[in-house]
């Protein structure tokens, strides 16, 4: 299988990236547009052109898009500026893919949901409360459109080693270990992701030819609070550093939903795959640290 991920420098891009590459027969090339990284190919995601060119070059099978930007507040005070990644360039990528005739990747989330009814499955309507969550539903219809072979999964709270550490688990942890406290919401429920689950999945997915729509979430339900507690307790840290509070407290830019949980079904039932929950995943990430893990870098 030769695949062209773009945007491996991220979480989610990068698991994708470290396990396909250690399959035997799969060629793999990552990409990377403002982080330059030692190992991977610059490509502009936003320069639609260029994204066919590298597609043809490689002569990919597969093209995964993994690029965006995920900062949900950020998004809700700039939406004209994060519109280019967010929504343009995974259509742009989709209709290149198309045109290649080859099948194209991307993830999604739960905040499409407005976390009213909970329990969400892949033909639940959707109702997202903030600029993020629209703009992935925008994409989602777009990449519909422009692609017959796409795969969109929507993933939950994605955590796992990355350089940046910008996820909730790196967060936690290094705030503890700089004698920061943390505070964490009871009141919001979702189902924690852990991003080196995705790759296998994926895979199967892609085996079986399953185009559209799939939620692939980490198998337990937990509330931010629980799982920074169990985060805390998994690498060996105080959990009493860490101050319960209600999604309110926080007076963010944008509004969330409280009960975002999703349901894998189509995933159980086509692909008769599951992800881990929480404890078998923080125990696997504590246990895979990297030997020379990038120092805390607390925000």
């Amino acid at each position: 299988m030769r695949a062209l991920i773009i945007g491996a420098t991220g979480l989610v891009g990068g698991a994708l990236l470290k396990e396909w590459r250690a399959r035997p027969g799969w060629e793999v090339v990552g990409t990377w547009r403002t982080q330059r990284t030692e190992g991977l190919e610059a490509l502009d995601v936003l320069n639609g052109g260029a994204v066919a060119e590298a597609i043809g070059r490689h002569r990919s099978q597969v093209v995964v898009m993994a690029a965006s930007n995920p900062h949900v507040d950020f998004c809700e005070t700039h939406p004209d500026e994060t519109r280019g990644i967010n929504v343009e360039a995974p259509v742009a990528v989709a209709k290149a893919a198309d045109a290649a005739g080859v099948p194209v990747v991307f993830f999604y989330s739960d905040y499409v949901f407005d976390g009213k009814k909970n329990n969400y499955g892949e033909h639940d309507p959707t109702a997202p409360l903030n600029v993020y969550g629209r703009q992935k539903l925008e994409a989602e219809r777009g990449i519909a459109a422009a692609a017959s072979q796409h795969v969109v999964l929507r993933i939950s709270g994605a955590y796992g080693w990355e350089s940046a550490r910008k996820n909730f688990v790196l967060q936690v942890v290094d705030r503890i270990r700089s004698g920061q406290r943390v505070r964490a919401a009871t009141d919001v429920v979702y189902h924690p992701t852990y991003a080196p689950n995705l790759a296998p999945v994926l895979a199967s997915i892609l085996q079986a030819q399953g185009w559209g729509v799939y939620h692939t979430v980490g198998h337990d339900a937990s509330s931010r609070y629980d799982f920074a507690v169990a985060a805390a307790k998994a690498f060996g840290l105080d959990p009493a550093m860490i101050d319960p509070i209600v999604l309110a407290d926080l007076k963010a830019a944008a509004a969330r939903p409280l009960r975002s949980c999703l349901r894998s079904d189509r995933l159980w039932a086509e692909a008769r795959r599951d992800l881990w929950g929480i404890q078998q995943a923080l125990t696997h990430m504590k246990a895979s640290q990297p030997a020379a893990a990038p120092s805390a870098k607390p925000t």
